[in-house]
């Protein structure tokens, strides 16, 4: 039976709870909850709360948790999408998208050919963009929240590559190799990074710099795909390549 699911900001220490803000909101005035009606929580740490109303006031609701359970729906692989930002609507779109599917992390960052600069505003941005992954989560059944960090320079991203069992970056190079002849000599990978440049592509100077530490070129397809786009597919490649019903041969 489908129950509406809602976002818990915290871990409960108590069956009886208050709800408010927007959450609250949502279920006495969009869902016109009544006492009785039953809820799904979840806290974005994995875990999934089965809960009833037991009293309403104007702005916030007391819940009763009858059952609390770990979760885990999420893939076996750690996947970091880092992107350089799209301009319009088109960031909301790679955001929500990426966090439908899975991906772990989302990393802005600032290239040399960057068209978006975000860099004096990125707080409020970044703000609007967990608000997304937030309301994603609770529409596909995630019960971890994708996690968005600040956004940092490509130079920034490239040193911190090696914290990562398979670095990645996207390319339309000659010398760049399919994601299938990579990942397979890659099996145990659990921690992968994929950077996503700006429309115009990196630098020649940036894929050095990737390379030179250990960042591997990869080319996702024959034609050349707009930042959502290719953040989307390498994630919904690396999702099926790294399920555990694939097998490397």
């Amino acid at each position: 039976m489908h129950q509406d699911r809602f976002y818990l900001s915290y871990t409960p220490e108590t069956q009886e709870i208050w709800l408010d803000g927007g959450e609250a909101h949502h279920i006495l005035h969009v869902k016109r909850a009544k006492p009785g009606t039953k809820i799904t929580l979840f806290d974005g740490k994995g875990f999934e709360y089965q809960a009833r109303v037991i009293e309403i006031l104007r702005d916030k609701v007391k819940l009763f948790i009858e059952q609390s359970r770990a979760v885990d729906r999420e893939s076996p692989v750690n996947i970091t999408i880092a992107f350089s930002i799209p301009k319009g609507k088109h960031a909301p779109f790679l955001i929500q998208k990426c966090a439908e599917l899975g991906v772990q992390t989302l990393i802005p960052i600032f290239c040399k050919r960057s068209v978006v600069d975000i860099r004096d505003t990125a707080g409020e941005k970044i703000e609007r963009w967990k608000k997304i992954v937030i309301e994603t989560s609770k529409q596909c059944k995630r019960n971890y929240i994708t996690r968005i960090e600040n956004i940092i320079s490509f130079a920034d991203l490239v040193k911190n590559a090696h914290h990562f069992d398979l670095p990645l970056i996207a390319c339309i190079e000659p010398y760049a190799k399919t994601l299938k002849s990579l990942v397979h000599g890659y099996p145990s990978a659990k921690k992968i990074v994929c950077m996503i440049g700006p429309e115009g592509g990196f630098t020649e100077n940036e894929i050095g710099a990737a390379k030179e530490a250990n960042c591997m070129p990869v080319v996702i397809g024959n034609s050349t795909l707009r930042v959502e786009t290719a953040a989307i597919a390498i994630s919904s490649m690396l999702l099926y390549a790294y399920s555990e019903t694939t097998t490397f041969s």
